[in-house]
């Protein structure tokens, strides 16, 4: 990790300067097409999407799954306010063109993962280092690191792993978790938060165009005393990024006249 950061941040600060100097006086055009669906998948192998709606009332935050609701566009049951896909703290952080969707995923062992997709809009902030908000939700990092996976087509996908724990309310006590995620820009794909930034830099200097890219994570529980979670994200991981990731379109900028510059 050291040497990369080593190696990266130069040529990514230089870049970014570049970047903002060409932002301020050169057309950067906006590239709307996403490099994923922004739907995710009923069924991933053996397991089954339930996915996630948020109210927004800041007296409630509930949180309920879709299959719970009468129909998609449904109001908070509890206190009748709307429902969205994100929840009202990320709504009120992130830039509002941020488009969000999340679901838990049940198998019938009784097992469950948390999946979410973030997609960047216009502004192209509404992704951060991920460990910085996991630290923030009060997950202590306890080791981690790139690992790679085998994709249905026999090509290798690079996803970071942390292993997480937390301390939580009454008897449960802390609770050991694992958070993987990886980033998937037009034709392009990294679990490197440093990596993400260098691209979206290189496609402003070199492309002129501004990528919107996609924070995929999967996140669950797991018995501390063994490591059968990685058999699980192994089968898990590959058959979500089929659903999700599509074929990288030809590398042309999309203009659009009425923009400003970016």
């Amino acid at each position: 990790m050291k040497r990369f950061a080593a190696t990266v941040l130069p040529v990514l600060a230089l870049m970014a300067v570049t970047a903002w100097a060409l932002s301020a006086f050169v057309d950067v055009s906006l590239a709307d097409q996403a490099g994923v669906r922004m739907e995710l998948p009923a069924q991933v192998g053996n397991w089954t999407a339930h996915e996630l709606r948020f109210c927004h009332n800041p007296e409630c935050k509930r949180e309920f799954r879709l299959d719970e609701l009468s129909s998609a566009d449904a109001r908070c049951p509890a206190c009748g306010s709307s429902l969205h896909t994100m929840t009202l703290e990320e709504y009120e952080q992130l830039p509002k063109d941020t488009e969000f969707r999340k679901a838990i995923y049940e198998n019938a062992a009784g097992q469950a993962v948390q999946v979410s997709i973030v997609l960047t809009g216009r502004e192209r902030e509404s992704i951060h280092r991920p460990e910085r908000c996991l630290v923030g939700q009060g997950f202590h990092l306890t080791g981690g690191g790139v690992e790679q996976f085998t994709r249905p087509d026999g090509r290798p996908l690079s996803v970071m792993i942390w292993l997480t724990r937390r301390e939580s309310p009454g008897a449960v006590g802390e609770q050991a978790g694992y958070y993987a995620y990886w980033f998937v820009g037009q034709g392009r794909e990294t679990p490197r938060h440093l990596m993400r930034m260098f691209w979206l830099a290189w496609d402003r200097v070199v492309h002129s165009v501004a990528h919107r890219w996609a924070y995929i994570s999967v996140a669950g529980w797991r018995n501390p005393d063994r490591d059968d979670y990685r058999q699980q994200l192994a089968e898990f991981i590959p058959e979500l990024h089929r659903a999700l990731v599509l074929d990288a379109p030809a590398r042309t900028a999309t203009r659009n006249p009425t923009s400003a510059p970016q």
